[in-house]
């Protein structure tokens, strides 16, 4: 679901155009920026669902601390207030909101998509695990992300071409280099899974 982040990314940028989009990109992942080098340590992990199953939506994925729910709140107060103490003033007062929105929303677009792997509690592998299984069913898994990638591409193309109108050369320039990195990591998702 990485390109369905970027498309919630896309979207709030067309909703607050004064927050950069890079700032958007990545706290759409901060998750799974926590969750890599903790699979690098061998903490959380990915591995197939099923023996032999590969492809979209194929992974189980054991992710205790990246991904449980107390965890994604932590990290969504932590950036919201990192951004309202040092940048309020250049990105208006309620960015800090918007930001840690942002970060949550992944763990509810995982929720979603994932089979019930992620905890209540960070470190916790026992019952509650939550997940809806979207996953299961790999093509509606693939409409609903690819939904989110060109409702985020197309607001923000859209956004961009009326707040230039005198740079139209330059709007449309973002407005491709957007879409095309929101298109490019949905076949990513779509092809590496």
């Amino acid at each position: 679901m990485l390109a369905g982040h970027f498309g919630v990314a896309g979207i709030v940028k067309a909703w607050r155009p004064e927050i950069p989009m890079a700032a958007l990109l990545v706290a759409s992942q901060v998750p799974d920026l926590v969750f890599a080098p903790l699979a690098a340590l061998g903490a959380e992990s990915m591995a197939p669902a099923a023996p032999g199953l590969s492809g979209y939506g194929s992974l189980l994925i054991t992710a205790p601390f990246s991904h449980a729910l107390v965890s994604n709140v932590v990290f969504a107060v932590v950036v919201g207030l990192l951004v309202h103490v040092f940048l309020r003033g250049r990105w208006g007062p309620d960015a800090g909101w918007v930001l840690g929105g942002v970060v949550f929303s992944h763990w509810l677009l995982d929720l979603l998509v994932h089979r019930p792997d992620m905890p209540l509690l960070p470190g916790g592998s026992g019952p509650p695990l939550l997940g809806l299984g979207l996953w299961e069913a790999p093509v509606a898994a693939a409409v609903v992300e690819g939904a989110l990638v060109a409702a985020g591409a197309l607001l923000y193309g859209w956004r961009t071409l009326r707040d230039l109108p005198d740079h139209r050369g330059r709007a449309w320039v973002y407005s491709a280099g957007v879409g095309l990195l929101l298109a490019g990591s949905f076949v990513f998702d779509l092809v590496a899974s």
